[in-house]
């Protein structure tokens, strides 16, 4: 059997530890008697705190990503024991000297020259274990020659384990004459079963050119094995050959799937690292990486995003970076855990994070999907959610305003389609249905000019919530219906909408639209509104339109097509033939599902809490009213009266009436209260000519004389402030 002479070169990540853990013994041995007393008792209390942590890394004791976090794990590894060998003699010298002062330190620096008393035992004894600490480094200290036989293989250069068939192979067909490459050695060879990696030396003057074809060839592997990495000057280069197909080759792999379906078409220059399974969806997780040559990632198209995947739009989640552009998340799942439903845990998951963020479902990742509703320092957050009918909008607004009720938020309800979402409607201060509902906004653009007048006042910069003076959240559904200039109220209501969006924020008042979309032509075709709220705040993307996408600015929905967001799980293929005896599944519906993005907040696919009715959680009790707003109790007054008063005009119009585009308060100016009673009062004294009598809702609106829906408002009023009670659905009764 040959050998051969090779050079081992330790690298500057072997050699820089190496040589502390040689001259730190003796230097600090010497060195911290002299220190400052104080300076001295902290480089003792580091030296053993030091050898602690060396000790820990030298039973294992370490986790393996802080050890790699490092850097050289591998030369940790390699060298755990003479660092805990260097650490202990530092501790035996160092905290004694601190101690005891230089008298400590000279005997154990000197002590070995009087051999015959104690000192000199321990000097001599301290010194030998750093002259065998010494020995044992010098692999790490020095470039060294050494003899390394190299065996012939038995079944060809692939077949040879070990360093010294790798060497053989490459000598003789690389490096030596005749060879691809003539003088172009290779040493330093680490051999790991799957791959092996060495390092290229050129000839001084020379750089390293060896291909990976050459090698390859050499080594009876595909050129697509061999990887190179730049070494310490142009003379000196990185080899690694792996034995068995890398990730992103491999077409059973995440990776190899991506390099081949992915990015020649839908995302070129990137690649996927850190992929694994996902116990979550039992498919697969991984970050999407821009190659070095790519600044950012591209924006893809997610429809194509799927269909490269060769999946759906259910089982397929990709997430941009908030923080960085050249990377996002990707789940590819085998089943879609949001398919079963997110059953709503319980009101506690509603309670606002100091921030102010509550949690309105679950991501596909687990993560509670969250979504800001105030900020104590900025103030109220608005709050957008798009989707069609069927797709889960009642279900988010309904989350949305319990959570608000239950932290104390006084809410105002405008439904114009009527009956949406009873549930918001019982716990409103205040709630105007069908086409009453601009009655509601009215209200709040009244609390908006009274918050306004009052923070002028007070030259109160920002709002700070408090028992009287609450946030206030309006809630409009369906706000299309509201804004539909061709209504009498239509103009007005995108008015007060443009109001709210604009001025509410820091004014403690938030505003919630519900909408089927998200375009201009839905709000009245005022985009400040869409603008104001969406930027201002949060968006719930649900089924909807795909040319929403486009208008749709929110950082993390680039590229999300909300109308390829299915209305039922997975439908299955329609066969080619038909036959009676195939069975028919009914498919579930995939309501609730949908994005949801956030300040702060990454944009995943999630579903919302499954919560059939708020009823439940709902506390009577505790049904808040803005109390700093002093005209509460001629709210049903105010409501009835249109804007008017502040010569404000809606936003992008310059026109001098509603027929034109404008507004113009009318001359009397001011609100106007009615000239008949109080309703709450009239109803009162109804109940009162008839005590303790059941009374039907009709016979009061009789006898009063009172607009229907005045009434059915002051009717709830009353009941929640304990005044009359509601013996079943339309009856009543003054309480004793």
């Amino acid at each position: 059997m040959s050998e051969i002479t090779v050079t081992r070169r330790p690298q500057l990540a072997d050699q820089v530890p190496a040589l502390v853990s040689v001259i730190a013994p003796p230097v600090l041995s010497a060195l911290t008697p002299l220190l400052e007393p104080g300076l001295a008792a902290l480089t003792a209390a580091a030296t053993v705190c030091g050898s602690a942590a060396f000790a820990t890394h030298y039973v294992g004791r370490v986790p393996a990503n802080i050890v790699n976090a490092t850097g050289i794990g591998d030369v940790l590894a390699a060298q755990r024991s003479t660092l805990l060998g260097s650490s202990l003699l530092t501790s035996m010298a160092v905290v004694p000297g601190a101690f005891l002062g230089p008298a400590y330190a000279d005997a154990l620096m000197a002590g070995f020259l009087d051999p015959a008393s104690i000192s000199g035992l321990v000097s001599a004894a301290w010194w030998t274990m750093w002259a065998g600490l010494t020995i044992k480094l010098r692999p790490a200290l020095a470039a060294r020659k050494v003899r390394i036989t190299a065996p012939t293989p038995e079944a060809g250069p692939a077949a040879a384990p070990g360093p010294g068939g790798l060497y053989k192979v490459w000598a003789d067909h690389i490096s030596g004459e005749g060879g691809a490459h003539p003088g172009q050695h290779l040493v330093g060879v680490s051999d790991t079963g799957d791959r092996w990696e060495g390092i290229i030396e050129a000839p001084q003057g020379r750089s390293v050119n060896v291909s990976a074809e050459s090698v390859g060839s050499a080594y009876r592997v595909p050129a697509e094995w061999v990887s190179f990495a730049a070494g310490h000057h142009p003379g000196e280069q990185y080899v690694t050959v792996r034995r068995t197909p890398p990730a992103e080759l491999d077409p059973t792999t995440m990776e190899g799937m991506w390099a081949r379906l992915v990015r020649p078409t839908v995302m070129p220059g990137t690649h996927l690292k850190d992929a694994q399974v996902d116990p979550a969806t039992g498919g697969w997780v991984a970050w999407v990486v821009a190659d070095e040559d790519k600044a950012s990632l591209p924006v893809p198209n997610r429809t194509d995003l799927v269909g490269a995947l060769r999946s759906t739009m259910t089982l397929v989640d990709y997430q941009p970076n908030k923080s960085d552009p050249r990377k996002a998340k990707i789940h590819i799942m085998e089943k879609n855990p949001l398919e079963d439903g997110v059953p709503f845990p319980g009101p506690q998951v509603l309670k606002p994070s100091p921030g102010g963020y509550i949690s309105i479902g679950r991501g596909v990742s687990g993560r509670p999907a969250r979504l800001q509703l105030f900020d104590p320092v900025l103030g109220a957050q608005h709050v957008f959610i798009a989707g069609v009918t069927g797709s889960g909008k009642g279900g988010a607004v309904q989350i949305i305003a319990l959570a608000g009720h239950l932290a104390g938020m006084a809410i105002i309800y405008a439904d114009p389609k009527g009956s949406s979402n009873p549930d918001v409607e019982t716990m409103a201060a205040y709630a105007a249905t069908g086409d009453d509902a601009i009655k509601a906004l009215r209200l709040s653009y009244a609390i908006l000019k009274h918050r306004i007048a009052e923070s002028a006042r007070l030259g109160r910069k920002n709002f700070k919530a408090t028992d009287d003076c609450p946030w206030v959240m309006t809630v409009v559904d369906e706000t299309h219906m509201i804004t539909d200039t061709a209504t009498e109220t239509g103009k007005e209501a995108v008015f007060i909408l443009d109001k709210l969006a604009s001025l509410g924020r820091n004014l403690g008042m938030t505003l919630l639209i519900v909408n089927q979309a998200v375009n201009a032509a839905k709000l009245g075709g005022d985009t400040a509104i869409r603008t104001n709220v969406i930027q201002g705040g949060a968006m719930i993307m649900l089924r909807t339109d795909s040319a929403q996408s486009n208008l749709v600015t929110v950082e993390g929905f680039e590229g999300i097509d909300p109308g390829a967001i299915p209305a039922a799980w997975n439908i299955e293929d329609e066969p080619l033939i038909w036959s009676d005896d195939l069975p028919i599944n009914d498919p579930a519906r995939t309501f609730g599902l949908g994005y949801v993005g956030s300040p702060g907040e990454p944009v995943q696919m999630m579903r919302t809490w499954v919560l059939e009715s708020a009823a439940p959680y709902i506390r009577h009790d505790a049904i808040i009213w803005p109390q700093d707003f002093t005209s509460w109790n001629d709210r049903h007054q105010i409501a009835d009266t249109p804007v008017n008063g502040d010569g404000d005009t809606p936003a992008g119009s310059s026109g001098s009436g509603w027929g034109s585009g404008g507004y113009e308060p009318p001359p009397s100016g001011g609100f106007k209260a009615p000239a008949e009673p109080a309703a709450d009062v009239a109803i009162l004294a109804c109940l009162d000519d008839h005590a303790g009598l059941e009374m039907p809702k009709a016979t009061i609106l009789a006898l009063t004389g009172l607009n229907e829906k005045t009434l059915s408002n002051t009717l709830t009023d009353l009941v929640k402030k304990g005044a009359i009670e509601r013996v079943k659905n339309g009856v009543y009764r003054k309480n004793a």
